[in-house]
């Protein structure tokens, strides 16, 4: 081989490798191969037909990145997005995500939403979003039709249609007031609408109430079962017993029918004493109450715990005789009702009871700061004398 042919060959070989590396690097630029991307991860219940990688993610339509790769994690899809660097601080970071497509055959493409009030801060790489919508594509709307479809069974379908035809055909009118009627009404229930809420909530809590006595409620209801039956058992004594009262009844009407006038003397001649008793009930309760504590001492004294009676015996002068007008009674003393310490009464630590002078006639002690030296004699202790004046 000459060296000229051998110089032809190398150029040539040379020519080829340099249009094979041209053709290479501007595929590997159109794929984006030396282009800087930052991660954003995109979840979705579904991804859709027609996505694929490199597929444009797009805000407010503009380009500002690529779908890298899909994958499917627990029945959801996984969106891996390669986002442009210079793009990312137009995002905020509490951008939304949907998957859209441009017609209903169309690819589709990832959207970021931004919202009414977008935060200051932008899109941090490593993201991860969840989709909000995603478009639905023509064959899935024919799939859950055609799924209706088969669950509806068309036969029955087209015989309700025309059941529904055949009733409906020369009904125009009518149908037009009843819709007219029916849009009427619902005009006049929608303002109590929300009172209707609350008394379905209330009613609610009404009826967890009764679901919670409910047990109580059928003990009752067994309880009355047999208490009806226990009446129905004894039915013929409740009715001699019925009867019974009925006859006292129609007695005890004619016994105050007849004696009316003296009942109603009989109550206005007490009315007077039951007042007075009214008046001075609490030193009534406290002279019971003290009695029965002194009772014990009281038995101890008259024999209550021995055979017989203990008397203390002595003599003791006799009381000055009544005398004319000067011991007339009189009603007229005042003050109220009054306990002077009873019931529990301590003559050790309150010593004795205070004499109340009253003006109800003659005063049984005046004390005198006079010194009197006169002695009764025997008989005026014995008979209650008067004392003579003269010393005798």
């Amino acid at each position: 081989m000459t060296d000229s042919t051998w110089k032809k060959k190398l150029a040539a070989l040379l020519l080829v490798g340099s249009l094979v590396a041209v053709v290479a690097f501007a595929l590997t630029l159109f794929a984006g191969t030396f282009k800087d991307s930052e991660p954003v991860t995109v979840t979705a219940d579904r991804a859709g037909l027609v996505m694929d990688p490199q597929a444009k993610v797009k805000l407010r339509g503009v380009e500002v990145g690529r779908v890298g790769s899909i994958d499917e994690v627990d029945g959801q899809a996984v969106l891996h997005l390669d986002m442009d660097p210079s793009q990312m601080h137009l995002i905020p970071s509490n951008s939304t995500v949907e998957i859209k497509s441009t017609t209903v055959f169309g690819a589709k493409y990832v959207n970021f939403v931004v919202p009414e009030k977008p935060s200051s801060q932008s899109l941090a790489p490593g993201t991860d979003i969840a989709a909000t919508s995603v478009t639905v594509e023509f064959n899935t709307l024919f799939q859950n039709l055609s799924t209706l479809l088969q669950q509806i069974e068309p036969e029955k379908l087209n015989a309700t249609l025309g059941a529904i035809s055949s009733a409906l055909n020369g009904r125009g009118d009518e149908l037009g007031e009843l819709l007219a009627e029916t849009d009427s009404y619902l005009k006049t229930m929608n303002p109590t609408l929300p009172q209707l809420q609350q008394d379905l909530a209330a009613a609610a809590t009404v009826t967890n109430t009764f679901a919670d006595v409910t047990p109580d409620l059928m003990t009752l209801l067994d309880n009355a079962t047999a208490t009806s039956g226990t009446i129905v058992e004894e039915q013929d004594n409740l009715n001699a017993l019925l009867m019974n009262v009925t006859g006292l009844a129609n007695t005890a009407n004619q016994v105050v029918t007849e004696n009316e006038a003296n009942l109603t003397e009989s109550l206005s001649l007490l009315v007077p004493t039951t007042s007075l008793l009214a008046e001075y009930s609490p030193s009534v309760a406290c002279l019971i109450v003290g009695l029965n504590d002194v009772r014990p001492i009281a038995e101890r004294i008259m024999g209550g715990n021995q055979p017989g009676v203990a008397l203390s015996a002595s003599f003791l002068p006799g009381a000055e005789p009544y005398t004319y007008p000067k011991d007339l009674p009189k009603v007229n003393a005042t003050g109220g009702p009054n306990c002077w310490g009873l019931p529990n009464f301590d003559p050790k630590k309150d010593g004795h009871a205070p004499f109340v002078v009253a003006d109800t006639g003659t005063v049984p002690y005046q004390p005198s700061t006079e010194a009197s030296f006169n002695v009764p004699k025997l008989f005026q202790w014995l008979y209650a004398g008067v004392a003579p004046q003269g010393g005798n």
